[in-house]
């Protein structure tokens, strides 16, 4: 207490009209450099006491508001960007800051919880050297890597790419404590890419070590353009990445393309960054991949969206435009099985999980009728649509979820009580299973399932603009740690100030949330 009562102090003066230089209550000789002094042997000072939902509906805050939080039991400042724990004068009670950027465009993309409690948020920025970007741009659009302790402190960030387009896509942490990312590269021999571009885009792929340094360097690909999505380290301590090809026979791409438009392109590479082997998979429409994961048999499953239909890879006969293709590939990239997904419209996979039965769940967005081989209907528009599959690709249940409006889901993964977490946007208000009111345009919208697909909480977070999340995982003690970008600033259930406060551009935005969702 007596490490926070200047600042309590402080506050309570700004509530009366005194006169006098020095006053004191419980003692008649106040210190000289005070101008109030509270002293009592039996009795303590009380701040307003409420909720972490009440404190994030004050309107109006001010650097230097204090509250004492029931739901956290702890004393909290509001220090202009966000609340600060006052439990402990340790660096690690500090709450992370909720908006990290710089005056230009900044856009995560993945997070991850760290071997020793902190996080790595990853995206692309488009800042130099301002705000929270303390590296100059290279050129365009950047990767941006921050990796954060558990309290929320900066300890290091890398800004990486070439002279030209370079986004991060993926990021994973590594079993000797370092990092992998996919990204996309149009960048060739300058900055941080020290390979040469073999077409309009590369796979990047690089790998970090624990303190952000790069230990190695890779560009993939061919003549055309190649679009890395997903990335994985394997059991072999090797990695493979995923994402799509034009390229044909050409560079890296060893196989013959299915047709000009894009394939499946998934490259196996060893702990140096050599490709193992290659193989492009696809029929004769355009296939777009978006999501890689190791199998426990040692194989992988990959998903994403295909138009073809009964050719190439493709076995099965399409339902509408586009269908999830999931595939399942052997240890060294052959076909096991692969499964279409769909309705009479237009069904988009994003990310592919095997789950502790030995099956999968796949998450995208459907705007289909109950038709082809979903037995539900959209609400209107693109809802969120999850697919558990058994361990052969045959359907156990399938869900749609969302409002009225356009909902798309981007993240999902199986949470330690065997149900799922699945996060993404949406423009969706108290409408369908959308429970809550939309706070501006787009908000982040998360919902806690069961292992039945059934809902067990739904939240939607966001400000008076856009609000996107695009990546969500479990955290080790039991709540989630969620990111994704906005332009809204301080307002609806966002605390901190955007860097571009006009909204011209967009932050990281960081989210922490309780098992029951509950933002901390």
């Amino acid at each position: 207490m007596r490490k926070i009562l200047p600042a309590i102090i402080c506050l309570f003066f700004l509530s009366i009209k005194l006169s006098a230089q020095n006053v004191g209550i419980g003692t008649n000789t106040p210190e000289a450099s005070a101008i109030l002094e509270v002293s009592s042997t039996q009795k303590g000072f009380l701040p307003p006491r409420m909720t972490t939902t009440q404190r994030n509906a004050i309107a109006n805050k001010v650097a230097g508001l204090l509250i004492y939080n029931v739901s956290t039991n702890c004393v909290e400042m509001y220090n202009g960007g966000g609340w600060i724990s006052l439990c402990t004068s340790l660096p690690s009670s500090i709450l992370p800051k909720t908006l990290i950027g710089s005056n230009q465009d900044d856009r995560a993309s993945f997070v991850i919880q760290t071997l020793d409690s902190g996080y790595v948020f990853a995206g692309f920025t488009e800042g130099s050297e301002t705000g929270d970007v303390t590296h100059p741009n290279a050129g365009d659009r950047d990767c941006w890597i921050v990796k954060m302790n558990k309290g929320g402190i900066i300890e290091w960030n890398r800004v990486m790419g070439g002279s030209g387009y370079d986004v991060l896509t993926q990021i994973r942490q590594t079993a000797d404590g370092g990092y992998i990312f996919s990204a996309v590269s149009g960048s060739s021999l300058s900055g941080d890419v020290t390979g040469a571009n073999h077409g309009e885009y590369d796979y990047w792929v690089v790998k970090l070590a624990a303190t952000g340094a790069t230990t190695w360097d890779v560009l993939i690909g061919g003549n055309d353009y190649e679009f890395a999505n997903s990335i994985v380290q394997t059991a072999d301590g090797g990695y493979l990445v995923g994402g799509n090809s034009q390229s044909s026979a050409n560079g890296d791409v060893s196989p013959i393309n299915h047709s000009a438009n894009p394939d499946y392109w998934i490259v196996k590479l060893n702990a140096t960054g050599t490709i193992v082997w290659n193989v492009l998979l696809g029929g004769i429409g355009s296939e777009e991949l978006q999501s890689v994961r190791q199998a426990a048999d040692g194989g992988y499953i990959v998903a994403g969206q295909t138009t073809s239909s009964a050719s190439g890879d493709v076995t099965g006969t399409i339902s509408g435009t586009y269908d999830f293709w999931v595939v399942k590939l052997n240890s060294t990239g052959g076909i096991t099985w692969n499964k279409l997904v769909g309705g009479d419209e237009d069904e988009f996979a994003y990310a592919v999980q095997q789950t502790a039965d030995g099956g999968y769940i796949v998450t995208g967005s459907s705007n289909s009728p109950a038709s082809g081989n979903i037995s539900v209907s959209t609400h209107g528009g693109f809802d969120f649509l999850i697919v558990k599959l058994d361990a052969t690709g045959n359907i156990t249940w399938n869900k749609m979820l969302g409002g009225i409006n356009e909902d798309i889901p981007y993240a999902t993964s199986q949470t330690t009580d065997g149900g799922y977490i699945v996060a993404g946007v949406s423009s969706s208000s108290a409408s369908g299973n959308v429970t809550g009111t939309n706070y501006g345009f787009e908000d982040g919208w998360v919902l806690k399932l069961d292992a039945s697909g059934n809902i067990v909480w739904n939240k939607l977070f966001g400000g008076d603009r856009s609000d996107f999340i695009l990546s969500i995982q479990q955290t080790f003690d039991g709540g989630y740690i969620a990111t994704g970008y906005t332009n809204s600033s301080g307002t609806g259930t966002l605390t901190g100030v955007n860097h571009e406060p006009s909204g011209a551009s967009n932050d990281f935005w960081i989210i922490i949330l309780d098992a029951n969702g509950i933002i901390q």
